[in-house]
């Protein structure tokens, strides 16, 4: 059901950009005394008001280039997060798609059905993660760092090429993890839940030696998953039923040591999963189908400030290894894939009078982009195929205060592959201040996403062949937005805008019937969004965001699939009676969405509930959370690898307890 239908967004989008023209600063006589006297960050009234993603270095969150949400440790525990999707989805504009082996994340009404994160660029503490090969994002349960190691989530809306290149489409999300000195000694964290679930932490940190701090930390998840998963569409098989298919095992590692200017970052996880859906024309109700990972990954990053410049420099290693193993009458396939990748990342800021300049530069050198495909009974090899790749990018960003008020941020980024050639993308934010409590930004930017090595090169010979005249997708979008601050604990805000992709990939049936990814599309989408969240020093704190979102094909117009045109979301944290204690409620309403076949799947109101005590012992954190409190049954929408289902069941009520205790 749509809420607004075009004519009164076209209506409200008139209104956000009059108020551009039409705002203009109170006389002082008008205004509130004791606010002309505060500063916007002071309104803000929040832990974090400062942002390093949006613009590569530390900027106050109101003169940021981009529409900015940023998500605290404080608010992590509080809400009771099991993963990064989940907290994703509690942010305005993003929506998550859990096909039970992964968690696809959806940013103002576009996520592809079959895509995997693609097109969003997943940064941790500055260092690039999507991996070399599909240059996908773990966003859910795949993410190799766990919760409780976050010191915040930027989450920067919008094109983000201008400075990171590839992936950064729709919106950079920037993970910063916690040091050795936020820990100060050692923390022990156990959970168990619904379905057998397990977890485990250990973790220790602080000073080793003189400007030496370490953070080292481990974490094992264990999961049986549902027992008994029910899909009609397979009622001929074992009464459609997935028997014991939905368990999940992870473990990882993450090792941090700063020094001085140096940071160091060691980062290692497994993941190994069954598949409940039979994808990919498998069998149903097979235990052979399961889907492995390796994901490692090491940092070195470099900061120094002198009194002529700032200088910045990241070097990354990342090795993605991939085994899924896929049952089919009278074989069992196995893809064992593995992508590498080195790359280096150099820029210097400068401030000279009202401008503050940064110049840099990012190579990557993808030197394994191997796909290995073949039958494990009968043996037989299918597919060997190892490719190299180098990617070039220049950019130049200038952050113009024009006036005290008025603030002018733009910048080019170009790109150069070996596939393709070169791609130039720029981006530009006037961001005005016209009272204390005031912000209003408008902004234009384009992005790319490069063709994978998967998209290119990946040919079995028998159902997908490769493409090696694919071209970059490219995403323009304009937004305006306005914060308002009341008081000093409450902010507001809306924005519209609208976003124009071409030369979107797909996967089409060639006239050999075989599988091959083209640029095929253009989508338009528009939207807008309402939020207003408060925090006050009594340890109320609240949220509230709505968001209503168009997304169609141009050409033969006709809407995307998995886009909800609503996303109304909200939560409440209020301190109880018992010392250090809380209780949050979630709510998260997610429109209905259209399937890979352009069938409807309902939408759903969800609620969650999650009680927080950190004083019942010293050191020793209580909490316990409900999911799903109301039990509403509900589904995600299916991509077309999974064939014949039209939609993947969601869990009804689970549970969730944990203990930390920090000595």
């Amino acid at each position: 059901m749509r809420f607004f239908n075009l004519k009164h967004q076209q209506v409200m989008c008139s209104l956000l950009l009059l108020s551009f023209l039409s705002m203009v600063p109170a006389p002082v006589g008008a205004q509130d005394e004791h606010a002309s006297s505060e500063t916007i960050e002071q309104l803000l009234n929040t832990e974090v008001a400062t942002v390093t993603g949006a613009s590569k270095y530390q900027q106050e969150l109101t003169d940021a280039p981009a529409s900015v949400s940023i998500i605290t440790y404080d608010e992590i525990r509080k809400g009771g997060f099991r993963n990064l999707a989940e907290t994703l989805n509690s942010v305005r504009g993003f929506y998550t798609t859990n096909i039970r082996t992964f968690h696809n994340i959806g940013v103002r009404g576009f996520s592809p059905l079959g895509d995997s994160n693609t097109r969003i660029l997943l940064l941790l503490d500055g260092h690039r993660l999507n991996d070399g090969l599909f240059e996908a994002a773990p966003l859910g349960n795949d993410f190799p760092v766990d919760m409780d190691l976050i010191d915040r989530i930027e989450i920067i809306r919008g094109p983000g090429s201008s400075l990171y290149g590839t992936n950064a489409f729709l919106a950079v999300v920037n993970v910063i993890t916690r040091s050795g000195k936020d820990i100060r000694g050692g923390e022990l964290s156990a959970s168990a839940g619904s379905f057998n679930a397990v977890a485990g932490r250990a973790t220790s940190g602080g000073k080793v030696a003189v400007d030496v701090d370490l953070l080292i930390s481990g974490s094992y998840r264990d999961a049986a998953g549902r027992k008994r998963l029910f899909f009609p569409e397979y009622a001929g098989i074992n009464n459609g039923i997935a028997q014991g298919l939905d368990s999940e095992k992870s473990f990882d590692l993450l090792s941090k040591i700063v020094w001085k200017d140096f940071s160091l970052l060691l980062l290692y996880e497994k993941r190994d999963r069954d598949v409940p859906t039979a994808p990919y024309k498998t069998i149903f109700n097979d235990s052979r189908q399961t889907i492995g990972e390796h994901h490692a990954l090491a940092g070195l990053s470099f900061n120094h400030s002198t009194g002529w410049a700032d200088l910045s420099a990241r070097l990354t290693y990342n090795r993605y290894e991939v085994d899924n193993d896929y049952p089919f009458a009278g074989s069992l396939n196995r893809d064992d894939n593995l992508g590498e990748w080195i790359g280096s990342d150099l820029f210097v800021s400068k401030g000279f009078s009202d401008h503050l300049v940064t110049v840099g530069m990012e190579h990557r050198w993808q030197f394994t982009e191997r796909m290995h495909n073949f039958d494990v009974l009968p043996p037989s090899d299918i597919l060997t195929a190892n490719h190299h790749s180098l990617v070039q990018g220049y950019y130049l960003q200038d952050e113009y205060h024009i006036l005290k008020e008025l603030i002018l941020n733009a910048g080019l980024r170009i790109d150069h592959y070996e596939t393709f050639g070169s791609t130039t993308n720029p981006r530009a934010a006037l961001i005005w201040k016209p009272q204390n409590t005031t912000v209003l930004r408008l902004t234009y930017g384009e992005a790319f996403r490069a063709p994978n090595a998967y998209e290119q090169f990946y040919d079995d010979g028998s159902t997908q062949k490769g493409n090696l005249g694919l071209r970059p997708e490219k995403v323009r979008t304009v937004e305006a937005g306005w914060d308002q601050f009341i008081g000093e604990n409450l902010r507001t805000g809306a924005s519209c805008f609208y976003t124009r992709i071409s030369d979107l990939l797909e996967q089409v049936a060639d006239t050999d019937t075989l599988l091959v990814y083209r640029n095929q599309n253009r989508v338009e989408s528009k939207g807008v969004e309402l939020q207003a969240e408060g925090k006050w020093e009594s340890g109320f704190s609240g949220r509230m965001s709505y968001s209503y979102q168009d997304s169609v094909y141009l050409g033969p117009r006709r809407p995307v699939a998995n886009s909800p045109h609503t996303l109304l979301k909200g939560a409440l944290t209020a301190p109880l009676p018992m010392k250090k204690s809380f209780v949050t409620i979630e709510s998260v309403y997610t429109g209905s969405r259209l399937n890979a076949r352009g069938e409807t799947i309902d939408g759903a109101a969800i609620f969650n509930l999650t009680l927080l005590n950190r004083g019942l012992l010293k050191g020793l954190d209580l909490s316990a959370s409900l999911y799903n409190v109301l039990d509403t049954h509900y589904s995600a929408p299916s991509g077309p690898e999974h064939g014949i289902l039209q939609e993947i069941p969601q869990d009804g009520i689970t549970f969730r307890l944990k203990a930390t205790y920090r000595f």
